[in-house]
């Protein structure tokens, strides 16, 4: 099933115009409560928390070793210790409901997944499940799941010689525990508005639009557990990109018994906090790493690396002290070399770039901003004109100009950082003034001064009323179009949504507005906005082979032949014969600043994963001895 952006997201879209970050950044925890008298350590209240941070850096001596989690620990070293902020303070942390940046960092390294998104290779490898088949009916997928990877507690008093804490095991993860947090999602327990992205699970819709499903409809939605470690889902339809669903946060096992016995209770550091340390003592995790007693606050947490867990990854983080800032405060303390990682606030960018460019990374939106084109228009029926209007964008300018530069200027419509897209900037005409002349020369119009008047709506933000006139002006000065012809009208977003609704009266002739993917798969962008049946098709674009190779895409399993078919669709949308359903004009991006000792790929969709982190601790304790 297809859905327009959901309210949520699509305030989102406002909210990003506005130039207000669609995402929040998030945190993790580390335990130190052996080494910190709690009952005199400080507590964290605004204002106080560098001092906080400052004192626990001089107090602690931290020690390391990765040997068997099961074994003894014979000698002291110092564990790896990553320090980085989230915005916000702690949030809820069941899995089923992690929507904020805040929640997804946090909830990929406390819970283990389905499967896990690969940054580095943009394609999803094993982790519950160790491998998975698709039967002959293109509907079954069948998973075989790990029996060593534990629903866990922080086991005390304190840490070990290794300087870490122990980890008690609770019982196996096990198939149940990943059906019943799908049936949480599909039955509403967990109410998610990207719930739907689950209807492609048999049954699933049917109970998630049912008021009051009874317990057999839920047991009917297709997803079982065939033994302890066999895990079965029947789908509605073939679908290659489902692989990429199971990599997101609603298919991260919850433990049903665990639930059933405390209720919200299972996650005991969610709640109401005090400015005194929290105990979360039936908190029970399954993650790479796990919090520790005694070190959960609403501005400061603790994780520790989990001695249970079976799995490798590139980095060696064993410790993960986050605390709960807004940008600026963080990046005065990145300053400090008192944090690794912080968000570089828009204010500092171009001044910090003059001085440090190599310290910045870009991590690019994916909400994808873009005009849309009535294809019933007297004007915009002829590709000649489609093509012309979009080739005459300047996308830079407008990134520079809004935005102050951070962002991409967009050529298709694939975003960065999902699986099956295509290379940022492989193929589209993107901004070339001498092609949109050309291309208005062999329009029937023959120039744009000839063209009738043209309704370009927007919405009522002050930045897509600025936007949309730098965008007329581009249009002016390119193609020489009669500037009292195209006449911008401002809408609030509601007005805007029903105004390019396929069977709106009175449909203007272009529109401003953008698509945020639910999931980081190609098929959650090109094919869900630009299909001409399994999308909304505001445009009312006829189909075409390219949505034939979509369909294609949509069903095969293979990433690198599902890119393959996407290529071909989006070469037939937005190269120099191309339909060009849309303009894409960009994709917005936040700036990061990240110390010498530290090296990772950022994540662009979900949470980061601070096991990937590689931190070399000897050159940042000298770094930070320079500042003392």
């Amino acid at each position: 099933m297809f859905r327009w952006l959901h309210p949520a997201a699509a305030l989102l879209a406002v909210v990003l115009l506005l130039g207000t970050s669609c995402r929040q950044n998030g945190d993790a925890a580390v335990d130190i409560s052996a080494a910190v008298d709690t009952t005199t350590t400080p507590q964290p209240t605004p204002g106080r928390v560098q001092n906080i941070v400052t004192r626990l850096v001089e107090q602690i001596t931290f020690v390391t070793s990765t040997p068997d989690p099961l074994a003894p620990s014979t000698e002291e070293t110092t564990p790896v210790v990553l320090d980085i902020s989230l915005t916000g303070e702690l949030p809820d942390l069941d899995p089923g409901l992690a929507e904020r940046q805040s929640q997804l960092e946090l909830t990929q390294n406390l819970f283990v997944g389905l499967t896990n998104y690969d940054p580095d290779t943009n394609t999803i490898e094993p982790e519950l499940a160790s491998t998975w088949a698709l039967g002959a009916d293109g509907t079954t997928w069948t998973f075989n799941l790990r029996d060593d990877i534990y629903w866990v507690r922080p086991r005390g008093p304190g840490p070990g010689r290794d300087g870490l804490w122990g980890a008690t095991q609770v019982r196996p993860v096990t198939a149940d525990d990943v059906v019943y947090a799908v049936q949480r999602q599909c039955s509403r327990e967990a109410n998610t508005p990207v719930a739907f992205s689950l209807f492609i699970i048999r049954g699933c819709e049917a109970v998630f639009t049912t008021l009051e499903p009874t317990e057999a409809q839920i047991k009917a939605i297709g997803i079982e557990s065939l033994d302890p470690t066999t895990l079965q889902i029947h789908l509605t339809k073939p679908a290659g990109y489902f692989l990429t669903l199971t990599s997101m946060p609603f298919f991260q096992p919850v433990p049903a018994d665990m639930v059933a016995e405390n209720g919200n209770e299972w996650l005991d550091a969610i709640g109401e906090y005090s400015t005194g340390w929290q105990t979360p003592d039936n908190l029970v995790t399954s993650g790479p790493y796990l919090p520790v007693s005694n070190q959960f606050t609403s501005q400061y947490v603790v994780l520790h690396r989990n001695p249970l867990w079976p799995l490798e990854r590139p980095g060696n983080v064993d410790v993960v002290n986050i605390t709960f800032l807004d940008e600026q405060d963080a990046f005065e303390m990145w300053q400090e070399r008192l944090l690794d990682i912080a968000p570089l606030p828009p204010d500092e960018s171009e001044a910090f770039k003059q001085r440090s460019a190599i310290k910045v990374k870009t991590i690019p939106d994916q909400v994808l901003f873009y005009l849309g084109f009535n294809f019933d228009s007297g004007v915009f029926r002829e590709a000649e004109v489609r093509r012309a209007f979009s080739a005459a964008i300047d996308r830079q300018v407008l990134l520079d100009e809004l935005y102050d530069g951070r962002g991409l200027a967009m050529r298709h419509a694939s975003v960065p950082g999902m699986v099956a897209a295509i290379p940022f900037e492989e193929l589209g005409v993107g901004y070339s003034p001498d092609f949109a002349r050309q291309q208005m020369a062999a329009s029937s119009f023959r120039s744009c001064r000839l063209l009738p008047e043209i309704t370009f709506l927007v919405s009522s933000a002050d930045l897509s009323l600025l936007q949309a006139e730098i965008i007329r002006n581009m249009w002016v000065e390119e193609l020489e179009c009669v500037k009292e012809n195209i006449h911008i009208q401002q809408v609030q977003f509601g007005g805007l949504l029903a105004g390019t609704q396929q069977d709106a009266t009175d449909r203007p002739d272009l529109w401003e507005l953008a698509w945020a993917p639910t999931f980081p798969d190609a098929k959650n962008l090109i094919t869900d906005l630009l299909h001409c049946d399994e999308s909304e098709n505001r445009q009312n674009r006829p189909c075409s082979a390219a949505d034939s190779l979509l369909d294609q895409a949509g069903t095969v399993v293979d990433p690198v032949e599902r890119m393959s078919r996407y290529r071909q669709a989006e070469s037939q949308f937005f190269n120099e014969t191309g339909s060009f359903p849309i303009a894409p004009l960009y994709v917005r991006a936040r700036e990061i600043v990240v110390h010498d000792w530290i090296n990772f790929s950022p994540v662009a969709f979900g949470g980061q994963q601070w096991d990937r982190i590689m931190l070399d601790a000897s050159l940042k304790e000298l770094e930070r001895s320079l500042t003392q």
